[in-house]
């Protein structure tokens, strides 16, 4: 069997084991829901010359290691600006919904007190052979395969409940069978870890779970690593926020913002 998180079957996509979550063995990773709008809206815009700068999904329930069906469409389309919705069906009940916004790429001179900064830590040299759940000492306990088990990673701080952490990742398979996975699509997969790298423990038995996603994108990332520097913060409400930078081996390439809840942990 091909290595993917999700192999093809005409119009379904099946998710395989390497797309499961660490809150439920019968549930999918946020990482390859979003990753799989990012490819659909990614599909679906017709004007190459842009870039996909924010991607929003709001993950409406689990979404079931079942066959699923994405639907995309043009909601805004222009030469400078494209916005784009989808929706992520399991046996006709939507399960996830995305919002994409696509800018116009233009050469510009940017004085230097308006660029981003070009310095970040660097990606690993040599190969790592740790998952992101062996470096954040996960699968200790209760932990169903799935993406988490499968990403590669490379802790630099943190990654430990405090709510906090620094992390390379990668992602070692192709999103879909047969399509190769742009460095978009990529960057969409992994940008769910902002609540694993930056996970807060409240208890030992009570974590934090994310409700949605939303990445933005001011360039689009170079190599195959990606870097995470996330926080998490809480209110005595319940409520919380996960804010996360990406980075690559050229500085920073966007940020994730992500809605947290409290969840028991599993096991």
């Amino acid at each position: 069997m091909t290595e993917v998180l999700f192999q093809r079957d005409g119009d379904l996509y099946l998710p395989t084991p390497a797309s499961g979550s660490p809150w439920g063995s019968e549930q999918l990773h946020g990482g390859p829901v979003v990753g799989l709008m990012a490819h659909a809206v990614e599909q679906a815009s017709d004007n190459n010359d842009l870039h996909l700068s924010r991607l929003t999904v709001d993950l409406l329930r689990a979404v079931p290691k079942s066959p699923l069906t994405v639907t995309a469409r043009v909601v805004r389309g222009g030469k400078r600006l494209q916005i784009l919705e989808a929706s992520l069906l399991a046996d006709d009940l939507e399960v996830a919904r995305a919002s994409a916004l696509f800018l116009e790429n233009r050469p510009v001179a940017v004085p230097e007190r308006g660029r981003f900064p070009s310095t970040s830590p660097q990606p690993p040299s040599t190969p790592v052979e740790a998952t992101i759940a062996e470096a954040g000492g996960w699968e200790k306990g209760y932990c169903p395969v799935g993406l988490h088990s499968t990403a590669k990673a490379v802790v630099l701080e943190g990654v430990d409940g405090s709510g906090q952490g620094i992390a390379w990742l990668k992602l070692p398979l192709p999103l879909v069978e047969g399509v190769e996975t742009s460095p978009t699509v990529a960057a969409a997969t992994l940008c769910d870890f902002g609540n694993g790298v930056g996970q807060l423990n409240l208890a030992r038995d009570l974590g934090c779970i994310n409700t949605d996603v939303t990445l933005y994108l001011h360039r689009r990332p170079v190599g195959e690593w990606l870097g995470l520097d996330a926080r998490s913060r809480m209110q005595d409400t319940g409520v919380g926020l996960v804010e996360t930078t990406l980075f690559d081996r050229d500085g920073p390439v966007g940020k994730i913002l992500q809605a947290i809840i409290t969840m028991q942990m599993p096991g």
